[in-house]
């Protein structure tokens, strides 16, 4: 079995961000600037905007956080200016949201769409156009692409239907000529499908629910997975079964999740260029 790490790919793209960024610095004496906005006290949400904060640093991108707890109108006046400062480059809400603010997601520039989900990025994204992609739905494209795996003509089956992964990671793949086959908790035969899958991309949510047994030899397995159990991070594949089994397989920690980090970077850095117009 090969083991597909997202380490080394990361620090690629890490090293790469760094050197173009301090090159638009001097270019446009002004830098890719990141907002993050987050409602609620969500602990899981504040850490991961901590180590938003930490990549942006290590890469010269201006970063700016504001959090607020009660005030729905006031988040939505935030989000308003955010997308009228020109200083501004990226804009990142941070879910969950509460129900008066799901419509909150909409009202972001899409110039400025870091994470690619608003309804005209997703739009561009099906048809074709160039536009900010869901930066885990581009990990897992970067690293088949790393590796060298053959996409067309391939049959790849996603498990998982979400707005940022599922859905956005199957369309990716058919616009690079795979078959593609999109599962769920609906799906009725689902070992049928992996067993018949050439590439396996699980982003299901649910920790190690895809045991070896249910996966083809000559398969290769994107792990999207983030699951906390007992302080340990777990995918959505059980990785020692199928290690045993398949041909290639991405590790968690270390996989899909190291370039997911890079690849949100570096969708600050495509924001500025597109505001900018520098191609």
């Amino acid at each position: 079995m090969k083991e597909l790490s997202g380490r080394k790919l990361a620090a690629e793209i890490k090293e790469s961000l760094i050197k173009e960024v301090e090159n638009l610095k001097n270019e446009t004496s002004a830098a890719p600037h990141l907002i993050v906005l987050q409602y609620g006290e969500d602990a899981a949400s504040k850490a991961y905007a901590s180590r938003i904060e930490k990549n942006c640093k290590a890469i010269g991108i201006e970063f700016e956080y504001q959090q607020l707890i009660n005030q729905p109108e006031k988040f939505k006046a935030l989000l308003k200016k955010a997308n009228k400062d020109t200083k501004i480059t990226s804009i990142m809400v941070q879910q969950p949201l509460p129900a008066e603010l799901k419509d909150s997601l909409e009202m972001i520039n899409p110039q400025k769409d870091l994470e690619g989900i608003t309804s005209a990025s997703l739009g561009k994204l099906f048809v074709g156009l160039e536009t900010l992609n869901p930066a885990t739905a581009e990990a897992c494209m970067e690293i088949l692409n790393y590796y060298d795996i053959p996409i067309k003509g391939q049959r790849a089956v996603v498990v998982g239907r979400s707005n940022i992964v599922g859905k956005p990671v199957s369309i990716l793949l058919q616009q690079k000529h795979a078959t593609v086959t999109m599962c769920h908790s609906r799906t009725r035969d689902l070992e049928w499908e992996l067993k018949n899958a050439d590439i396996v991309v699980a982003a299901v949510g649910k920790a190690e629910m895809i045991k070896g047994e249910m996966l083809d030899k000559n398969s290769v397995v994107i792990d999207v997975g983030t699951n906390f159990i007992d302080g340990k991070l777990l995918g959505d594949v059980d990785f020692d079964s199928a290690a045993k089994k398949v041909k290639a397989l991405t590790p968690v920690p270390g996989g899909v999740g190291t370039v997911t980090n890079q690849v949100l970077m570096r969708n600050i850095v495509k924001s500025f260029k597109n505001l900018h117009r520098i191609k």
